[in-house]
């Protein structure tokens, strides 16, 4: 499965809300899960698939002194 045809399962959407500390009803997540998912599919695709674009906030030295 690619990353454009990422489309998290109504348990996939409640274990992310779990995760996070939110308390979403399951009726209101069956009746906004086509929003949550599209939105959850949205910031799947934005999000960077490799590392590397970030510059470390410390240099790394290699020196035993």
């Amino acid at each position: 499965m690619s990353v454009s045809e990422f489309v998290p399962s109504e348990a996939a959407m409640a274990a992310a809300f779990d995760y996070a500390g939110l308390t979403v009803p399951p009726e209101r997540l069956t009746a906004n899960y086509q929003i949550y998912s599209s939105t959850l599919a949205l910031i799947r695709r934005a999000s960077v698939e490799g590392l590397g674009e970030t510059v470390p906030a410390v240099g790394f030295n290699a020196r035993w002194q």
